[in-house]
């Protein structure tokens, strides 16, 4: 499934205009990673990478790592395959 969504957040880091370097924070981001663990991956300071961050999410249309991420698991769900699954638990 992660090879499905990777296409899905190139075409949407390069629609955004990204950089190399915001693009490979977008990714540990959504990886989970913390600032400070992504600050010393990038052997950079924390306030780099919020700064980093920050445009991106500016970039994105989205005021932080949630929204950011939501972006991208929406692609994963289908909210009418959900509610047909429970509607047909709620009728069994």
């Amino acid at each position: 499934m992660s090879r499905g969504l990777q296409p899905y957040i190139q075409d949407q880091f390069i629609e955004w205009g990204l950089t190399k370097t915001e693009g490979e924070i977008g990714l540990l981001l959504l990886k989970g990673l913390s600032l400070r663990e992504i600050s010393n991956i990038r052997g950079t300071s924390e306030t780099t990478v919020r700064q980093q961050a920050l445009v991106l999410y500016k970039k994105a249309s989205v005021d932080g790592r949630h929204q950011f991420a939501a972006l991208f698991l929406e692609e994963l769900l289908s909210p009418c395959e959900y509610f047909n699954t429970q509607q047909k638990i709620a009728g069994t």
